[in-house]
């Protein structure tokens, strides 16, 4: 009886020192968010990017794949779907790609590459219009609004099975949110 007390207060403690750790996320998503920051300063000299919960990344993941682990037929409608769901008071946009030889930078760059906009002049602005729910965005009362300074990712890793089901591949989800503002 002792041993199982024993076993039991360990498991518990492993399972509320993960519940802790997870809540701070990855060292790859923090080094992502880090170098997604520095892209995002050209468009937006106070921007900054904060890793928060995989809630959003595992939304989009469920909506990207089947129960087998094959993307869904209509990945990209059914993950906007999910994403638009509940946000309208903030900007938000995805990214998923192959994990595979991509380093913190290029997980950054892909990101970085669905949220900026490069302008006709050559400048770079964060690009609300590609935002999955940019239509549904607003602020009570305030008719011109803005991404604002402060962007959070949600990033996991998920893993793929071929049509065929013989191979799988490692995936990265990556959502990303910023609160509307006012356009003063």
């Amino acid at each position: 009886m002792k041993m199982a007390k024993k076993l039991l207060a360990l498991v518990l403690t492993g399972v509320m020192a993960m519940s802790v750790l997870t809540g701070c996320g990855s060292t790859a998503s923090r080094q992502a968010a880090g170098k997604l920051e520095g892209m995002l300063e050209e468009a937006n000299p106070n921007a900054t990017v904060e890793v928060g919960s995989e809630e959003l990344a595992n939304k989009a993941i469920e909506a990207a794949t089947t129960d087998d682990g094959k993307f869904e037929t209509n990945a990209k409608k059914n993950i906007k779907a999910a994403l638009k769901e509940g946000n309208n008071d903030k900007y938000v946009w995805y990214a998923y790609f192959e994990a595979e030889g991509k380093n913190e930078t290029d997980k950054a760059q892909a990101i970085a590459n669905e949220i900026l906009k490069t302008e006709t002049d050559g400048s770079v602005t964060i690009g609300t219009n590609k935002a999955v729910n940019f239509l549904y965005v607003g602020i009570p009362g305030k008719y011109n609004i803005k991404a604002g300074d402060a962007f959070v990712l949600s990033m996991k890793e998920f893993t793929v099975t071929s049509d065929d089901g013989k191979t799988t591949t490692d995936w990265i989800m990556a959502v990303v949110t910023c609160k509307a503002v006012e356009n003063k």
